[in-house]
Protein backbone atom coordinates (compact mmCIF):
# COMPACT_ATOMS: atom_id res chain seq x y z
CA UNK A 1 0.00 0.00 0.00
CA UNK A 2 2.93 2.36 1.26
CA UNK A 3 4.52 1.76 -2.31
CA UNK A 4 1.33 2.47 -4.52
CA UNK A 5 0.74 5.55 -2.35
CA UNK A 6 4.48 6.65 -3.16
CA UNK A 7 4.08 6.05 -6.68
CA UNK A 8 0.98 8.50 -6.07
CA UNK A 9 2.81 10.83 -4.88
CA UNK A 10 5.72 11.10 -7.08
CA UNK A 11 3.71 11.00 -10.31
CA UNK A 12 1.44 14.53 -8.27
CA UNK A 13 4.73 15.99 -7.39
CA UNK A 14 6.29 15.39 -10.82
CA UNK A 15 2.87 17.36 -12.47
CA UNK A 16 3.69 19.99 -9.48
CA UNK A 17 7.44 20.33 -10.28
CA UNK A 18 6.95 20.65 -13.83
CA UNK A 19 4.15 23.70 -13.81
CA UNK A 20 5.98 25.29 -11.32
CA UNK A 21 9.16 25.24 -13.41
CA UNK A 22 7.35 26.58 -16.51
CA UNK A 23 6.19 29.32 -14.16
CA UNK A 24 9.70 30.21 -12.90
CA UNK A 25 10.97 29.95 -17.10
CA UNK A 26 8.22 31.91 -18.14
CA UNK A 27 8.73 34.59 -15.65
CA UNK A 28 12.55 34.97 -16.59
CA UNK A 29 11.99 34.75 -20.25
CA UNK A 30 9.75 37.94 -19.39
CA UNK A 31 12.35 39.95 -17.29
CA UNK A 32 15.09 39.53 -20.11
CA UNK A 33 12.14 40.60 -22.67
CA UNK A 34 11.30 43.79 -21.03
CA UNK A 35 15.09 44.05 -20.87
CA UNK A 36 16.08 43.80 -24.27
CA UNK A 37 16.62 46.96 -26.13
CA UNK A 38 14.82 46.74 -29.45
CA UNK A 39 15.92 50.09 -30.92
CA UNK A 40 19.54 49.31 -29.98
CA UNK A 41 19.57 45.86 -31.62
CA UNK A 42 18.36 46.86 -35.28
CA UNK A 43 20.43 49.78 -35.54
CA UNK A 44 23.47 48.07 -36.57
CA UNK A 45 21.37 46.81 -39.24
CA UNK A 46 22.30 49.00 -42.84
CA UNK A 47 18.44 48.47 -44.49
CA UNK A 48 16.55 49.86 -40.63
CA UNK A 49 19.47 52.83 -40.71
CA UNK A 50 18.79 53.47 -44.48
CA UNK A 51 15.27 53.88 -43.30
CA UNK A 52 15.56 55.41 -40.44
CA UNK A 53 17.70 58.10 -42.13
CA UNK A 54 14.48 58.23 -45.11
CA UNK A 55 12.23 58.78 -42.39
CA UNK A 56 14.00 62.00 -40.38
CA UNK A 57 14.77 63.31 -44.24
CA UNK A 58 11.10 63.06 -45.07
CA UNK A 59 9.93 64.74 -41.46
CA UNK A 60 12.38 67.51 -41.89
CA UNK A 61 10.56 68.04 -45.73
CA UNK A 62 7.35 68.06 -44.30
CA UNK A 63 7.88 70.57 -41.48
CA UNK A 64 9.23 72.53 -43.88
CA UNK A 65 6.50 72.57 -46.16
CA UNK A 66 3.62 72.99 -42.99
CA UNK A 67 5.83 75.50 -41.70
CA UNK A 68 5.91 77.52 -45.26
CA UNK A 69 1.85 76.86 -45.08
CA UNK A 70 1.45 78.54 -42.05
CA UNK A 71 3.07 81.25 -42.99
CA UNK A 72 1.02 81.43 -46.53
CA UNK A 73 -2.54 81.03 -44.56
CA UNK A 74 -1.69 83.53 -41.90
CA UNK A 75 -0.63 86.10 -44.96
CA UNK A 76 -3.73 85.62 -46.88
CA UNK A 77 -6.25 85.24 -43.54
CA UNK A 78 -4.54 87.12 -40.86
CA UNK A 79 -7.48 86.96 -38.34
CA UNK A 80 -8.05 83.40 -38.51
CA UNK A 81 -5.90 80.40 -36.60
CA UNK A 82 -2.97 80.91 -34.38
CA UNK A 83 -1.00 84.36 -33.84
CA UNK A 84 2.73 84.62 -35.13
CA UNK A 85 4.04 84.45 -31.92
CA UNK A 86 2.21 80.63 -31.50
CA UNK A 87 3.15 79.38 -34.84
CA UNK A 88 6.92 80.46 -34.14
CA UNK A 89 6.52 79.08 -31.10
CA UNK A 90 4.88 75.47 -32.67
CA UNK A 91 7.73 75.48 -35.05
CA UNK A 92 10.52 75.86 -32.12
CA UNK A 93 8.61 72.92 -30.31
CA UNK A 94 7.81 70.96 -33.42
CA UNK A 95 11.43 70.98 -34.42
CA UNK A 96 13.16 70.24 -31.52
CA UNK A 97 10.98 67.22 -30.90
CA UNK A 98 11.78 66.28 -34.25
CA UNK A 99 15.88 66.61 -33.67
CA UNK A 100 15.56 64.59 -31.00
CA UNK A 101 13.08 62.18 -31.36
CA UNK A 102 16.27 59.63 -31.30
CA UNK A 103 17.30 60.87 -27.85
CA UNK A 104 13.49 60.88 -26.41
CA UNK A 105 13.07 57.07 -27.21
CA UNK A 106 15.87 56.04 -26.18
CA UNK A 107 16.06 57.51 -22.59
CA UNK A 108 12.24 56.31 -22.36
CA UNK A 109 13.42 52.68 -23.68
CA UNK A 110 16.31 52.52 -20.88
CA UNK A 111 13.84 54.06 -18.20
CA UNK A 112 11.22 51.38 -19.09
CA UNK A 113 14.06 48.45 -18.51
CA UNK A 114 15.20 50.47 -15.27
CA UNK A 115 11.63 50.08 -14.02
CA UNK A 116 11.04 46.54 -15.43
CA UNK A 117 14.16 45.16 -13.65
CA UNK A 118 13.35 47.03 -10.49
CA UNK A 119 9.63 45.50 -10.09
CA UNK A 120 11.13 42.04 -11.39
CA UNK A 121 13.69 41.82 -8.79
CA UNK A 122 11.86 41.74 -5.83
CA UNK A 123 12.53 37.46 -5.71
CA UNK A 124 16.13 37.23 -6.77
CA UNK A 125 17.11 39.69 -4.15
CA UNK A 126 15.53 37.89 -1.40
CA UNK A 127 17.34 34.97 -2.64
CA UNK A 128 14.27 32.69 -4.07
CA UNK A 129 12.70 32.12 -7.36
CA UNK A 130 8.56 32.95 -8.21
CA UNK A 131 7.61 29.22 -7.94
CA UNK A 132 9.92 28.46 -4.46
CA UNK A 133 7.76 31.62 -3.27
CA UNK A 134 4.42 30.06 -3.96
CA UNK A 135 5.23 26.45 -3.19
CA UNK A 136 5.87 26.98 -0.07
CA UNK A 137 2.28 27.94 0.44
CA UNK A 138 1.11 24.04 -0.30
CA UNK A 139 3.71 22.13 1.71
CA UNK A 140 3.30 22.03 5.40
CA UNK A 141 4.26 19.66 8.12
CA UNK A 142 1.76 16.74 9.02
CA UNK A 143 -0.18 16.91 12.55
CA UNK A 144 1.27 13.75 13.79
CA UNK A 145 4.88 14.34 13.18
CA UNK A 146 4.54 17.72 14.33
CA UNK A 147 3.39 15.26 17.50
CA UNK A 148 6.13 12.84 17.40
CA UNK A 149 9.60 12.69 19.23
CA UNK A 150 10.85 12.93 15.97
CA UNK A 151 9.70 16.36 14.77
CA UNK A 152 13.06 18.47 14.45
CA UNK A 153 11.76 21.30 12.42
CA UNK A 154 13.56 21.05 9.12
CA UNK A 155 13.37 24.70 6.94
CA UNK A 156 10.56 23.26 4.52
CA UNK A 157 10.98 26.77 2.50
CA UNK A 158 15.01 25.97 1.95
CA UNK A 159 14.53 22.49 0.66
CA UNK A 160 12.30 24.07 -2.13
CA UNK A 161 14.39 26.69 -3.03
CA UNK A 162 17.40 24.76 -3.83
CA UNK A 163 15.48 21.75 -4.99
CA UNK A 164 16.20 19.21 -2.04
CA UNK A 165 12.39 18.75 -1.70
CA UNK A 166 12.33 17.44 -5.50
CA UNK A 167 15.92 15.95 -5.70
CA UNK A 168 15.82 13.90 -2.81
CA UNK A 169 11.92 13.03 -3.01
CA UNK A 170 11.27 14.34 0.15
CA UNK A 171 7.69 14.69 -0.42
CA UNK A 172 7.89 10.85 0.45
CA UNK A 173 9.50 10.70 3.67
CA UNK A 174 7.77 9.10 6.07
CA UNK A 175 8.16 8.89 10.13
CA UNK A 176 7.38 6.33 12.85
CA UNK A 177 4.40 6.75 14.91
CA UNK A 178 3.09 4.59 17.39
CA UNK A 179 -0.86 6.38 16.90
CA UNK A 180 -2.01 4.57 14.16
CA UNK A 181 -5.11 2.79 14.41
CA UNK A 182 -4.26 -0.55 11.67
CA UNK A 183 -0.11 -1.36 13.75
CA UNK A 184 1.68 0.25 16.00
CA UNK A 185 4.67 1.49 14.59
CA UNK A 186 3.54 2.41 10.95
CA UNK A 187 5.14 4.88 8.68
CA UNK A 188 3.12 8.17 7.76
CA UNK A 189 4.25 10.89 5.56
CA UNK A 190 6.02 13.43 7.36
CA UNK A 191 4.83 16.15 5.00
CA UNK A 192 0.86 17.19 4.07
CA UNK A 193 0.38 18.52 0.36
CA UNK A 194 -1.79 20.29 -0.90
CA UNK A 195 -2.39 19.15 -4.28
CA UNK A 196 -5.44 20.64 -6.04
CA UNK A 197 -4.48 23.79 -5.02
CA UNK A 198 -0.89 23.55 -6.15
CA UNK A 199 -1.92 22.63 -9.38
CA UNK A 200 -4.86 24.71 -9.98
CA UNK A 201 -3.10 28.00 -8.70
CA UNK A 202 -0.02 26.99 -10.74
CA UNK A 203 -1.76 26.22 -13.55
CA UNK A 204 -3.82 29.25 -13.73
CA UNK A 205 -0.81 31.46 -13.15
CA UNK A 206 1.04 29.80 -16.28
CA UNK A 207 -2.11 30.62 -18.17
CA UNK A 208 -1.90 34.32 -17.05
CA UNK A 209 1.98 34.31 -18.12
CA UNK A 210 1.72 32.84 -20.92
CA UNK A 211 -0.50 35.59 -22.48
CA UNK A 212 1.25 38.36 -20.27
CA UNK A 213 4.58 37.66 -22.34
CA UNK A 214 2.61 37.47 -25.60
CA UNK A 215 1.20 41.49 -24.81
CA UNK A 216 5.01 42.43 -23.87
CA UNK A 217 6.37 40.65 -27.36
CA UNK A 218 4.27 42.50 -28.85
CA UNK A 219 4.74 45.91 -26.61
CA UNK A 220 8.35 45.63 -28.22
CA UNK A 221 7.02 46.21 -31.92
CA UNK A 222 4.71 48.48 -30.69
CA UNK A 223 7.33 50.82 -29.55
CA UNK A 224 9.79 50.27 -32.55
CA UNK A 225 7.18 51.00 -35.23
CA UNK A 226 5.88 54.68 -32.53
CA UNK A 227 9.85 55.60 -32.70
CA UNK A 228 9.70 55.08 -36.56
CA UNK A 229 6.45 57.13 -37.04
CA UNK A 230 7.31 59.84 -34.29
CA UNK A 231 9.20 61.99 -36.76
CA UNK A 232 6.46 62.23 -39.33
CA UNK A 233 3.98 62.63 -36.22
CA UNK A 234 6.06 65.41 -34.66
CA UNK A 235 6.55 67.13 -38.25
CA UNK A 236 2.82 67.35 -38.98
CA UNK A 237 1.62 68.37 -35.55
CA UNK A 238 2.21 72.46 -36.38
CA UNK A 239 -0.68 74.08 -34.48
CA UNK A 240 -2.05 70.46 -33.34
CA UNK A 241 -0.90 69.64 -30.01
CA UNK A 242 -3.16 66.71 -29.73
CA UNK A 243 -1.50 64.92 -32.17
CA UNK A 244 2.02 65.42 -30.46
CA UNK A 245 0.64 64.10 -26.92
CA UNK A 246 -1.00 61.04 -28.37
CA UNK A 247 2.39 60.02 -28.88
CA UNK A 248 3.63 61.22 -26.01
CA UNK A 249 1.06 59.63 -24.41
CA UNK A 250 1.30 55.80 -26.64
CA UNK A 251 5.23 56.25 -25.23
CA UNK A 252 4.42 56.52 -21.67
CA UNK A 253 2.05 53.74 -22.00
CA UNK A 254 4.38 51.56 -23.78
CA UNK A 255 7.16 52.39 -21.21
CA UNK A 256 5.22 51.79 -18.02
CA UNK A 257 3.45 48.45 -19.67
CA UNK A 258 6.14 45.68 -18.55
CA UNK A 259 7.14 47.13 -15.18
CA UNK A 260 3.14 47.12 -14.46
CA UNK A 261 2.99 43.70 -15.46
CA UNK A 262 6.25 42.09 -13.29
CA UNK A 263 4.95 44.64 -10.15
CA UNK A 264 1.55 42.75 -10.49
CA UNK A 265 2.35 39.57 -10.86
CA UNK A 266 5.14 40.32 -7.70
CA UNK A 267 2.37 41.77 -5.68
CA UNK A 268 -0.22 38.88 -6.39
CA UNK A 269 2.60 36.32 -5.02
CA UNK A 270 3.16 38.56 -2.04
CA UNK A 271 -0.42 38.57 -1.16
CA UNK A 272 -1.11 35.15 -1.68
CA UNK A 273 1.21 34.24 0.77
CA UNK A 274 0.24 36.50 3.67
CA UNK A 275 -3.42 34.91 2.88
CA UNK A 276 -1.96 31.32 3.18
CA UNK A 277 0.18 32.39 6.10
CA UNK A 278 -3.22 33.81 8.09
CA UNK A 279 -5.56 31.86 10.48
CA UNK A 280 -9.34 33.51 9.41
CA UNK A 281 -11.58 30.69 11.33
CA UNK A 282 -9.66 29.24 14.01
CA UNK A 283 -12.73 26.95 15.16
CA UNK A 284 -13.69 25.98 11.54
CA UNK A 285 -10.79 24.35 8.83
CA UNK A 286 -13.29 24.79 6.26
CA UNK A 287 -14.72 28.08 6.31
CA UNK A 288 -10.60 28.82 6.60
CA UNK A 289 -10.01 27.37 3.57
CA UNK A 290 -13.11 28.87 1.62
CA UNK A 291 -12.13 32.13 2.59
CA UNK A 292 -8.41 31.48 1.60
CA UNK A 293 -9.81 29.90 -1.75
CA UNK A 294 -11.58 32.61 -2.37
CA UNK A 295 -9.13 35.18 -1.84
CA UNK A 296 -6.72 33.38 -4.42
CA UNK A 297 -9.22 33.49 -7.24
CA UNK A 298 -9.51 37.79 -6.49
CA UNK A 299 -5.17 37.06 -6.95
CA UNK A 300 -5.52 35.51 -9.83
CA UNK A 301 -8.50 37.25 -11.58
CA UNK A 302 -6.22 40.77 -10.70
CA UNK A 303 -3.51 38.77 -12.36
CA UNK A 304 -5.62 38.34 -15.85
CA UNK A 305 -7.43 41.43 -15.81
CA UNK A 306 -4.91 43.13 -14.48
CA UNK A 307 -5.20 46.75 -12.62
CA UNK A 308 -8.00 49.04 -13.89
CA UNK A 309 -6.66 51.54 -12.50
CA UNK A 310 -3.67 51.58 -14.49
CA UNK A 311 -5.27 50.63 -17.43
CA UNK A 312 -7.31 53.96 -17.07
CA UNK A 313 -4.21 55.43 -16.48
CA UNK A 314 -1.83 54.44 -19.52
CA UNK A 315 -4.67 54.16 -21.59
CA UNK A 316 -4.30 50.59 -22.54
CA UNK A 317 -5.03 46.66 -21.12
CA UNK A 318 -2.46 45.81 -19.67
CA UNK A 319 -3.13 42.05 -18.58
CA UNK A 320 -2.90 38.34 -19.85
CA UNK A 321 -6.08 38.99 -21.30
CA UNK A 322 -4.60 41.60 -24.33
CA UNK A 323 -2.33 38.31 -24.74
CA UNK A 324 -5.17 36.29 -24.79
CA UNK A 325 -7.37 38.44 -27.28
CA UNK A 326 -4.54 39.03 -29.52
CA UNK A 327 -4.35 35.14 -30.06
CA UNK A 328 -8.06 34.26 -30.03
CA UNK A 329 -7.83 37.44 -33.18
CA UNK A 330 -4.84 35.73 -35.06
CA UNK A 331 -6.96 32.34 -34.43
CA UNK A 332 -9.99 33.56 -35.95
CA UNK A 333 -7.82 35.43 -39.11
CA UNK A 334 -6.39 31.77 -39.66
CA UNK A 335 -10.39 30.39 -39.82
CA UNK A 336 -11.64 33.39 -41.73
CA UNK A 337 -8.45 33.16 -44.63
CA UNK A 338 -9.02 29.58 -45.02
CA UNK A 339 -12.84 29.76 -45.53
CA UNK A 340 -12.21 32.29 -48.07
CA UNK A 341 -9.41 29.70 -49.59
CA UNK A 342 -12.30 26.85 -49.47
CA UNK A 343 -14.87 29.15 -51.33
CA UNK A 344 -12.86 30.58 -53.16
CA UNK A 345 -11.25 26.67 -54.71
CA UNK A 346 -15.13 25.73 -54.82
CA UNK A 347 -16.11 28.58 -56.98
CA UNK A 348 -13.12 28.25 -59.39
CA UNK A 349 -13.19 24.27 -59.66
CA UNK A 350 -17.15 24.87 -60.30
CA UNK A 351 -16.79 27.50 -62.73
CA UNK A 352 -13.53 25.55 -64.49
CA UNK A 353 -15.71 22.16 -64.32
CA UNK A 354 -19.04 23.87 -65.79
CA UNK A 355 -16.93 25.09 -68.34
CA UNK A 356 -15.36 22.16 -69.98
CA UNK A 357 -19.19 20.24 -69.17
CA UNK A 358 -20.10 23.48 -72.28
CA UNK A 359 -17.52 22.40 -74.26
CA UNK A 360 -18.13 18.74 -74.33
CA UNK A 361 -21.48 18.87 -74.65
CA UNK A 362 -21.15 21.08 -77.41
CA UNK A 363 -18.03 18.78 -79.19
CA UNK A 364 -20.93 15.79 -78.85
CA UNK A 365 -23.58 18.15 -80.93
CA UNK A 366 -20.87 18.28 -83.50
CA UNK A 367 -20.36 14.78 -84.35
CA UNK A 368 -18.36 13.81 -81.16
CA UNK A 369 -21.78 11.57 -80.01
CA UNK A 370 -21.79 9.84 -83.02
CA UNK A 371 -17.86 9.11 -83.56
CA UNK A 372 -18.19 8.04 -79.49
CA UNK A 373 -20.90 5.21 -80.04
CA UNK A 374 -19.63 3.50 -83.40
CA UNK A 375 -16.23 3.39 -81.55
CA UNK A 376 -18.06 1.76 -78.24
CA UNK A 377 -20.29 -0.25 -80.37
CA UNK A 378 -17.72 -1.59 -82.73
CA UNK A 379 -15.74 -3.01 -79.07
CA UNK A 380 -18.84 -4.68 -78.05
CA UNK A 381 -19.68 -6.15 -81.00
CA UNK A 382 -15.76 -7.91 -81.04
CA UNK A 383 -16.77 -8.87 -77.29
CA UNK A 384 -19.52 -10.44 -78.43
CA UNK A 385 -17.61 -12.15 -80.99
CA UNK A 386 -15.04 -13.58 -78.70
CA UNK A 387 -17.98 -15.08 -76.50
CA UNK A 388 -19.83 -16.64 -79.81
CA UNK A 389 -16.91 -18.12 -81.76
CA UNK A 390 -15.91 -20.22 -77.91
CA UNK A 391 -19.46 -21.36 -76.77
CA UNK A 392 -19.02 -24.45 -78.73
CA UNK A 393 -15.09 -25.42 -77.54
CA UNK A 394 -15.02 -28.83 -75.71
CA UNK A 395 -12.58 -27.48 -73.61
CA UNK A 396 -14.61 -26.22 -70.35
CA UNK A 397 -11.69 -24.35 -68.93
CA UNK A 398 -10.76 -22.83 -72.21
CA UNK A 399 -14.02 -21.73 -73.01
CA UNK A 400 -14.71 -20.10 -69.55
CA UNK A 401 -11.35 -18.03 -70.03
CA UNK A 402 -12.51 -17.08 -73.30
CA UNK A 403 -15.95 -16.17 -72.27
CA UNK A 404 -14.59 -13.75 -69.41
CA UNK A 405 -12.49 -12.03 -71.87
CA UNK A 406 -15.11 -11.34 -74.19
CA UNK A 407 -17.64 -10.35 -71.76
CA UNK A 408 -15.16 -7.76 -70.40
CA UNK A 409 -14.53 -6.23 -73.78
CA UNK A 410 -18.14 -6.18 -74.42
CA UNK A 411 -19.03 -4.47 -71.25
CA UNK A 412 -15.94 -2.12 -72.38
CA UNK A 413 -17.68 -1.64 -75.11
CA UNK A 414 -21.12 -0.58 -73.44
CA UNK A 415 -19.03 1.86 -71.23
CA UNK A 416 -17.24 3.37 -74.34
CA UNK A 417 -20.55 3.76 -76.57
CA UNK A 418 -22.34 5.59 -73.41
CA UNK A 419 -19.50 8.02 -72.42
CA UNK A 420 -20.46 10.16 -75.50
CA UNK A 421 -19.17 13.86 -75.14
CA UNK A 422 -22.55 15.05 -74.21
CA UNK A 423 -23.33 13.00 -71.40
CA UNK A 424 -19.33 13.86 -69.92
CA UNK A 425 -20.62 17.37 -69.97
CA UNK A 426 -23.94 16.73 -68.69
CA UNK A 427 -22.05 15.06 -65.74
CA UNK A 428 -19.44 18.42 -65.89
CA UNK A 429 -22.13 21.00 -65.53
CA UNK A 430 -23.90 19.41 -63.11
CA UNK A 431 -20.72 18.90 -60.36
CA UNK A 432 -19.62 22.57 -61.59
CA UNK A 433 -22.91 24.27 -60.45
CA UNK A 434 -22.73 22.07 -56.97
CA UNK A 435 -19.49 23.51 -56.22
CA UNK A 436 -20.24 26.93 -57.37
CA UNK A 437 -23.35 26.65 -55.43
CA UNK A 438 -21.35 25.41 -52.19
CA UNK A 439 -19.28 28.24 -52.41
CA UNK A 440 -22.67 31.03 -53.05
CA UNK A 441 -24.52 29.29 -49.80
CA UNK A 442 -21.23 29.89 -47.47
CA UNK A 443 -20.75 33.41 -48.25
CA UNK A 444 -24.55 33.21 -47.43
CA UNK A 445 -25.21 30.89 -44.71
CA UNK A 446 -27.99 32.77 -42.96
CA UNK A 447 -30.11 33.22 -46.11
CA UNK A 448 -29.88 29.43 -46.72
CA UNK A 449 -30.42 28.62 -42.96
CA UNK A 450 -34.10 30.53 -43.65
CA UNK A 451 -34.34 28.67 -47.04
CA UNK A 452 -34.05 25.32 -45.12
CA UNK A 453 -36.41 26.61 -42.16
CA UNK A 454 -38.88 28.04 -44.68
CA UNK A 455 -39.24 24.71 -47.18
CA UNK A 456 -39.18 22.24 -43.50
CA UNK A 457 -42.18 24.18 -42.26
CA UNK A 458 -44.37 24.12 -46.12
Amino acid sequence: MLSALDLLRRLGWAVIDFIYKLVDTLFNIMKELNLYDIVDSVSDNTMFSNFHSGIIAIAITLLALFIAWRFVMKILDPDEGLSTHQIVMEIIKCSVLVLMSVFLFSQANTLSMKLSGYTSSMFSNSGTTLSGAMLTMYVDYSDGYKASDEFKKEDISSNIKNSNFTKKRMFNDKYVTSKKWILPDEKDYKYNINWIMAIIVGGFFLYALFFSGMMLARRQIEFLFLFLISPIVFATSIGNKQRRSAVIEQLVSLMLQGAVVMMIIGITVIVMQAINSTTFFSDSNFKDMALKSLMFVGCGTFLLTGSQVVNRFIGSNVSANSGREQLMSLMSYGHALSTATHIGGNAISGATSFGLGVGASALGRFGGNKLVSSIGGAIQKFGNNIKSNNSSNSNPIKSGIQNGIGNTIEKFGGKVKNSTPSNIGKNMRMHGRENMGEAVSSIMQQRNMYRRRYRSRE
